[in-house]
């Protein structure tokens, strides 16, 4: 369904469709209240937010986060997802080079050059922050608790990073959304391989374990 998502936000942005024109309008929406005098305090809060998809950031974000996960679990293991996670990443670059989509404004990120669609900031935090959320879930910090602390953490991250974008005329509306439906599809595949894989890796140290006692007996 996100890939499907993806696609068709694809096709509207090259055939120029209806999704161009509601970009336009949500834009120009967001702008009016951006520059209005009420809303003036946010432009500094709303840049910050747009910075935490700089790609140093979120790639020091999972490296440190995969290296601490390693080390708990005294395992190489977390390696695997997140370099996983990085080759999503990885795929975003030749997407917006394809595509080649002019931005909404004249400021801009550093990286303009590549295209707009998908948004690679968005693409930045999701990959990096929801993929170091689920290692720290999976390997560290287990339970109902951490699930909702880290996946809200995640969330709350990402969210802000899109709305930084769209506050700070960095991305169309479209662009964030498509990003967020290219990575999340391929970040849950990545997700169940690596639960089912962890589970299979602690039931053949159970039954190891069980076999070893029955021995002793």
């Amino acid at each position: 369904m996100l890939l499907g998502g993806f696609f068709v936000l694809l096709w509207q942005v090259l055939s120029h469709g209806f999704v161009t024109r509601v970009d336009v309008h949500v834009r120009n929406g967001i702008q009016s209240a951006a520059h209005s005098s009420g809303f003036s305090w946010l432009f500094k809060i709303g840049r910050g937010c747009a910075d935490l998809g700089d790609r140093e950031l979120s790639l020091l974000c999972i490296v440190c986060v995969t290296a601490y996960a390693a080390w708990h679990c005294r395992s190489w293991r977390p390696a695997l997802p997140a370099a996983a996670a990085l080759v999503v990443l990885a795929t975003v670059i030749p997407l917006k080079l394809w595509i080649a989509r002019p931005g909404p404004g004249e400021v801009v990120l550093g990286d303009a050059d590549l295209g707009f669609f998908p948004s690679g900031h968005t693409a930045d935090a999701l990959c990096c922050y929801g993929m170091s959320a689920f290692l720290l879930y999976l390997f560290v910090w287990q339970g109902r608790t951490a699930r909702r602390a880290l996946g809200g953490a995640a969330t709350l991250l990402v969210a802000a990073t899109m709305f930084g974008l769209l506050w700070s005329n960095f991305h169309w509306l479209s662009d964030v959304i498509g990003s967020l439906c290219w990575c999340a599809a391929w970040l849950l595949v990545i997700a169940r391989w690596s639960t089912g894989s962890t589970a299979s890796v602690a039931r053949s140290r159970d039954d190891a374990s069980a076999d070893h006692e029955t021995a002793r007996l």
